[in-house]
């Protein structure tokens, strides 16, 4: 189902590891969650989902919201190519937060065109 619930959680995951590393700010999880709603059938949907579109905590509230810690599993240049998002969405990298630079971080993205693709699926209205 969806990619939303433990032991299938790589939609979500991805949205939480994607919130966890900047690249998309609690707004934007607000409204994925609004375009999940709509896209869906309101039976299919865990409980939690409801509640993360009005939900403005802190991120690492958001897992006890979900109730489990969502995992987006990907190698560590797919990781890394989530950071090209932020790098093409004008942020800058903290060295203090990752150990490789902007010029990196687009060169994965370049190798990994499936992440730039799910980021754009999961996204839509998000625009860069």
């Amino acid at each position: 189902m969806l990619g939303l619930v433990k032991g299938n959680d790589q939609t979500i995951g991805f949205v939480y590891s994607c919130l966890l590393s900047g690249i998309i700010n609690m707004d934007e999880v607000n409204r994925w969650a609004e375009k999940v709603i709509g896209e869906n059938e309101v039976s299919d949907l865990p409980d939690y989902i409801f509640d993360v579109i009005d939900f403005k905590g802190e991120v690492r509230e958001l897992e006890r919201l979900i109730g489990f810690f969502p995992n987006w599993r990907c190698t560590k240049a797919q990781d890394r190519a989530v950071y090209g998002i932020a790098v093409k969405r004008g942020e800058k990298l903290s060295q203090d937060d990752v150990s490789f630079n902007e010029e990196q971080a687009l060169e994965a993205l370049k190798k990994h065109p499936e992440v730039e693709k799910l980021f754009r699926e999961t996204f839509p209205f998000i625009d860069f």
